[in-house]
């Protein structure tokens, strides 16, 4: 890993948008995580969800900031709130849905090992297409199999 100190500034990263209707700011990846991991926020409005899906060689790590989500792990339901960490390792199943009502709910997202910021910007120019349109679920998959990301 690199030895070099790194601060990132609050707020500061690019923000990509999701298919399930959320966004991932990212903080820092691999370039300066020696490809070790990448973490990121995700900001979520309250329905918002993702399908079950599994990594197959990226295990993911949810920190929850606000708000409430509900896990799907391996066929096990979790509930979590602020403070509670969720981790799904590489190749199991799992999925996650936002339960709270008002407020978007926040987390922290870790991938270990890191998924590269090109996987992100591929997903978000997916996405920023046309309003009218709705993404191409081909291309999304593609972009998923690209990356080990099924």
């Amino acid at each position: 890993m690199d030895s070099r100190e790194t601060v990132v500034g609050a707020g500061s990263g690019r923000t990509h948008s999701s298919p399930f209707g959320d966004s991932l700011r990212w903080i820092i990846g691999e370039e300066a995580t020696a490809d070790a991991y990448s973490l990121h926020e995700r900001t979520a409005p309250p329905g918002a969800a993702s399908v079950p899906h599994i990594h197959s060689r990226v295990s993911e790590a949810f920190y929850v900031l606000e708000g409430e989500f509900t896990f799907e792990l391996d066929g096990r339901t979790v509930n979590a709130g602020p403070g509670d960490y969720v981790h799904a390792p590489a190749g199991v199943s799992h999925a996650w849905r936002v339960t709270s009502s008002g407020d978007p709910a926040r987390a922290l997202v870790l991938f270990a090992p890191s998924v590269p910021l090109a996987f992100f910007e591929e997903i978000d120019a997916v996405m920023q297409e046309p309003a009218d349109a709705r993404p191409d679920l081909r291309r999304l998959a593609a972009i998923n199999q690209k990356y080990g990301l099924t």
